[in-house]
């Protein structure tokens, strides 16, 4: 993680991380499941969007945005469908379960939708490890 926040300027993960070990999750994807932005953090994907943020708000989007209940994704998925009708282009159009072992990276605490979010450690490969269930 110090390579990302050298290349960042933000002191990356700015909170308390756990260790997890079997921790089944829920994220959404794209279709084609090698699709580039599907293990991709929003700021490698898209650094300018975040240019005039500070340090711990470009942190929080180093992180992938998991969930480790699927209708709570799903719930989630259909609340920001309603608000921004074109999500699917942003964040993918279906939903693909994996099981995050400690080689992976380590988590944020989960809020009461179940989502959390993944630091991946660098030698992590996600795309292996997640299977579509189906779109959303």
């Amino acid at each position: 993680m110090d390579i990302i926040k050298n290349q960042f300027n933000c002191d990356c993960p700015d909170k308390d991380l756990n260790l997890i070990d079997n921790y089944e999750s829920f994220r959404f994807v794209f279709e084609d499941i090698n699709h580039k932005r599907n293990f991709l953090p929003q700021l490698i994907d898209k650094p300018t969007r975040f240019l005039n943020n500070n340090g711990k708000t470009k942190c929080n989007y180093l992180n992938l945005s998991m969930y480790s209940k699927f209708d709570k994704a799903k719930e989630r998925y259909y609340q920001l469908s309603n608000t921004f009708p074109n999500i699917g282009k942003s964040i993918g159009t279906h939903i693909a379960n994996g099981v995050l072992d400690f080689k992976d990276g380590m988590v944020t605490d989960e809020d009461q939708t179940t989502h959390f979010g993944l630091y991946e450690f660098a030698n992590a490969d996600l795309k292996k490890k997640f299977n579509i269930l189906e779109k959303l």
